[in-house]
């Protein structure tokens, strides 16, 4: 009866009747092909080496391994931001291994588009590359028809740097360039403070800055801080013309003339500084594990660089002060910053016991996104936790004496992540404000104190250091 009825619609209709039929086929063929697709990105998805080995496959935000596999358009501009510092402190650290039981990550750029250049001929190429220990070690090592592939020497020095390599890669000087190198506010330091008891600590700072471009328009400054036992301070300031300043942009080594310097020497920081009425010479040798990677942003008018090689250090040596002490075994700690910074404010903080330590931080600029203030905690194995909280309290204040008017600062901070856990409360021991002389954020205040530090419930500890804010 069926058969009966499609030859007389054939007869009676036989366009509708074809066109019908086509419809039908095409329709089977496309789900034949969703199902031929579906099946193959199933086996690639078993398969080790297509997705780099491993069991769990980390790719850029927004991206899927289909797609970097398949050569996604999208896929050939994006990485992993702070991919070494993954890599090696979370990934393959002390914590990674011990606690989540992690055997090898193995880092993969894949389909990256170069320049190749070729007998005075520019070739546009894509590329991809692997550490080999990292990719058999993931399973996911190609099988040699003949040589060698194994780990060269900069392999070894992405993935496992020995600790005085690792201290050159983060810090360093930069090359500012276009307009901000004719930016007047563009500023690099390296900065250093030392708690010589519970009562007295010096901060010290070695600036280059200026219009970089601009010969005679630049140059460097030494500004030394030095807190008394009876809580005063005062600073000491020696400036030097660019002709006699000398940084490099592959290490830490930063000169002032023939008598003040930063040189790192194998993993410890030698620090000699002279000024009018005093000088400096220390060796801090940074703790491994607690330091906090480059981490840089900006905007129109703000570009700001930050990283931490020294969360806790020790120091050892000699001050004069005038007076002539010797330094054993103080804590210390060590960062460098870079940028242009035209009506810049900051809250920041650093502290640390000999388990832990504790960073937070955000940059302000008059027309650049707030970035929302970040907080880290690390301890000797690595990274505990990185934490978005939401804002600093001030839930107690004090009144100081600034530029003959009484001003209120800070007695207590505290700031929280409910999502991760954290909670941190700052009692605040001594303060120094500076006036700045300018509309917004006038008066720069530099705080010690302690922060009790709570993380899931737990009292990870009491972390004495130092912290920092603005107040109008």
């Amino acid at each position: 009866m069926i058969f009966r009825l499609v030859l007389a619609e054939l007869r009676h209709r036989p366009g509708r009747a074809l066109f019908l039929l086509a419809g039908y086929a095409l329709g089977v063929a496309v789900m034949v092909v969703l199902l031929a697709v579906g099946e193959a990105m199933l086996e690639q998805a078993r398969d080790r080496a297509l997705v780099g080995g491993g069991d769990v496959v980390l790719v850029p935000a927004g991206i899927s391994v289909e797609m970097l596999r398949t050569g996604g358009v999208e896929s050939l501009f994006l990485g992993i931001d702070q991919a070494r510092f993954l890599q090696r402190e979370v990934l393959e650290g002390p914590r990674g291994r011990q606690e989540y039981g992690i055997h090898a990550a193995s880092p993969i750029l894949d389909a990256k588009r170069f320049e190749l250049l070729v007998g005075g001929r520019t070739l546009p190429i894509i590329a991809s590359g692997e550490i080999p220990s990292r990719a058999a070690a993931a399973g996911a090592a190609p099988a040699l028809l003949a040589g060698r592939w194994e780990d060269s020497d900069a392999d070894r020095r992405w993935a496992e740097p020995t600790h005085a390599e690792l201290l050159r890669q983060i810090d360093h000087f930069h090359l500012p360039a276009g307009e901000t190198a004719r930016d007047s506010t563009w500023a690099e330091w390296h900065y250093f403070n030392v708690v010589l008891d519970a009562n007295r600590w010096v901060y010290l700072t070695f600036m280059v800055g200026g219009r970089m471009s601009v010969p005679g328009e630049w140059g460097g400054r030494l500004l030394l801080t030095i807190r008394g036992a009876d809580g005063t301070h005062r600073s000491l300031v020696r400036d030097l013309p660019g002709a006699v300043v000398r940084f490099d942009t592959a290490s830490p080594d930063l000169r002032f003339g023939d008598d003040s310097y930063v040189r790192l020497e194998g993993a410890v920081y030698h620090v000699v500084a002279r000024l009018p009425g005093a000088s400096v010479e220390l060796r801090v040798h940074p703790a491994p594990r607690r330091y906090f990677p480059p981490a840089d942003l900006g905007g129109r008018t703000l570009t700001s660089g930050y990283v931490v090689p020294a969360l806790y250090a020790r120091a050892e040596g000699t001050l004069c002060l005038p007076a002539c002490e010797p330094v054993s075994g103080a804590q210390a700690y060590h960062d460098h910053n870079w940028g242009t910074w035209r009506d810049v404010s900051w809250e920041w903080g650093a502290a640390s016991d000999e388990r832990f330590s504790l960073l937070y931080g955000v940059v302000r600029g008059e027309d650049t996104p707030d970035q929302g203030l970040f907080a880290y905690l690390v301890d000797g194995s690595g990274p505990v936790g990185i934490f978005r909280p939401r804002a600093i309290r001030t839930t107690e204040e004090q009144t100081v004496r600034v530029s003959g008017r009484d001003l209120r600062v800070p007695r207590r901070l505290a700031f929280d992540d409910p999502r991760r856990g954290l909670d941190v409360t700052i009692d605040i021991d001594a303060a120094h404000v500076t006036d700045l002389q300018r509309e917004r954020a006038r008066y720069f205040v530099q705080m010690r104190g302690v922060a009790r530090v709570v993380e899931r419930g737990r009292e990870v500890g009491r972390l004495p250091g130092f912290f920092e804010t603005y107040v109008d």
